[in-house]
């Protein structure tokens, strides 16, 4: 009998594989087009400090950046997985993104109403990964995309999860396991840790419960949560980083966090959260947000909607929150907010078939039905090819590879071909142990002409910014004294204010830095003007 019970759980798992093997299929194939993307400032960044990890180095000793280390990892490990390409780490970011939509897949099905059918529950679910998936790679261009808020959702999905099971069984373990993985989530993303206030909330909260447990709970969530983040802060004290990160995480950081950009970028929390839920620029994703709003409401007025019916508005509040408290309302802020948005908008298609069986007979009710998952369909449709055509058309052999690169080549400042032709210039003028110097914020240029940075200051924020400590000025010149290097680039045109205060470029910051401008001069000899760079060869 134990060997049928066995063979017969085989089976299950079997037929759930082969049922589960499709729809991963069709999970890649949506995202396929990030495999065509180019890097960004920001994954030029990741990249130079992946290079550098990959040499030995560590975080913030030896690479100045104001994330979180975990991007850093997550990148050195699709150089590691798949080779050090472009594609490896949009590679890795497919394979995260799907774990992350089928943990949505799951917390769908765990938070239906008891009463639902498994199947319609299934169904659900899976329209909320699918919603997942479409905001994601529809929404968010090449710029947008395998940044450190977007791989931060998988833990905190995950968290979730526990979150379910600690609050539904009472159970210490799952506690100290969500915690374990809000911390993961604030290893990529600092301000994520408000969302700690979640579990430690539904505990201190929980009805029918005596004080003691409640408390014991939360302090197993707030113990997970200390027990990782004490984890990464020794592995960082061994590396002889620990100092470096508390500089730029927290002194340098709480700084930065009051810089607000010019408009139109501050314009108010409430006009940033309608764009986004009406997914603009792209107005073909506003189905997305109208449904999450219809389910919402839903969870709100009707009891018997769901499961734990709080927990979606609560968690996409938080997050929202998260987002208008960094106050800069970048693009990719918002990554963390697209799984709880479009849970909520699988529970107000819920909703709206529920509403559509008790207004009008069976057949009817069907063909309406039927109709509206057509439109959305189709609204998906329009959304994926307005978004992507230029992408799928270069997969399927449309577009060449030079017309598909010119595309990305500008993004304001940022210039994609003019970082490939002066590291095309670096590496011809340059040895692989050679280190370069860019005196600008074009990072992507270490990546790309594959030699290392003279200092740990791979882009010139922190040594223009009024709040940076004046010993990192002298810090750049004893570097740059003991191992000169081959080639420096100066950048022109440049300005950043939301990263800096200022509305000058790296050119004319560098006039304010007499002993860089001295070095230079007396160091080196200019060779070219290429696109936005002056470019300097050791005499």
């Amino acid at each position: 009998m134990q060997s049928l019970a066995a063979n017969d759980s085989l089976r299950r798992r079997a037929v759930a594989a082969l049922r589960a093997f499709p729809l991963l299929v069709a999970g890649v194939a949506i995202l396929s087009p990030l495999l065509t993307y180019p890097f960004g400032r920001d994954q030029g960044v990741f990249a130079a400090a992946a290079d550098i990890l990959a040499r030995g180095g560590a975080p913030y000793r030896d690479f100045w950046d104001v994330k979180p280390p975990g991007i850093f990892y997550a990148y050195w490990a699709s150089f590691a997985l798949f080779g050090r390409s472009t594609p490896a780490p949009r590679a890795f970011d497919i394979l995260w993104t799907l774990a992350t939509a089928a943990v949505i897949w799951s917390l769908g099905r765990r938070l239906a109403a008891p009463w639902e059918r498994r199947r319609l529950a299934c169904i659900a679910s899976l329209c909320a990964a699918f919603f997942f998936l479409l905001r994601y790679v529809a929404g968010n261009s090449f710029w947008n995309t395998t940044q450190a808020d977007g791989f931060a959702s998988l833990p905190l999905c995950l968290a979730i999860v526990a979150l379910i099971g600690a609050e539904e069984r009472k159970h210490s373990r799952l506690a100290i396991a969500c915690g374990a993985c809000i911390a993961l989530a604030v290893l990529f993303k600092l301000t994520l840790g408000v969302f700690l206030l979640l579990p430690v909330l539904a505990a201190l909260l929980s009805p029918q419960e005596p004080v003691r447990r409640r408390v014991g709970r939360a302090l197993c969530y707030l113990l997970g949560c200390a027990g990782v983040l004490a984890i990464a802060a020794a592995a960082l004290w061994r590396a002889g980083a620990l100092g470096d990160a508390v500089d730029v995480l927290v002194r340098w950081n709480a700084q930065y966090s009051r810089l607000r950009p010019p408009l139109p970028m501050t314009s108010s929390p409430l006009n940033q959260t309608v764009r986004f839920l009406l997914g603009l620029p792209h107005q073909w994703l506003f189905f997305v947000g109208v449904l999450a709003l219809i389910g919402a409401v839903d969870l709100a007025i009707r009891p018997e909607s769901a499961r734990l019916r709080w927990l979606l508005p609560t968690w996409a509040v938080v997050l929202i929150a998260s987002v208008s408290a960094q106050g800069k309302f970048y693009t990719y802020h918002w990554l963390p907010v697209l799984p709880p948005l479009c849970l909520l908008a699988a529970q107000g298609l819920r909703s709206l078939g529920y509403l559509i069986q008790g207004a009008m007979p069976a057949r009817s009710a069907r063909a309406v039905s039927s109709l509206g998952v057509l439109v959305v369909l189709a609204l998906a449709a329009g959304a994926y090819w307005s978004a992507l055509n230029w992408p799928l058309r270069y997969l399927s052999g449309g577009i060449s590879c030079s017309v598909f690169t010119q595309r990305y080549d500008r993004y304001g400042d940022f210039s994609l071909l003019a970082d490939k032709q002066v590291a095309a210039f670096i590496r011809g003028e340059t040895s692989p142990d050679d280190t370069i110097f860019i005196w600008g914020f074009e990072p992507l240029i270490y990546a790309y002409a594959d030699r290392p940075p003279a200092s740990r200051f791979i882009y010139t924020v922190p040594l223009v910014t009024d709040w940076s400590p004046p010993e990192w000025r002298a810090e750049l010149i004893q570097d740059l004294e003991r191992k000169p290097p081959r080639v420096i680039a100066v950048v022109h045109n440049d300005i950043l204010p939301w990263m800096t205060g200022r509305f000058d470029d790296s050119a004319t910051q560098l006039a304010g830095y007499p002993e860089l401008t001295d070095f230079i001069k007396r160091n080196y000899q200019f060779q070219r003007r290429l696109e936005d760079f002056d470019l300097w060869r050791l005499r």
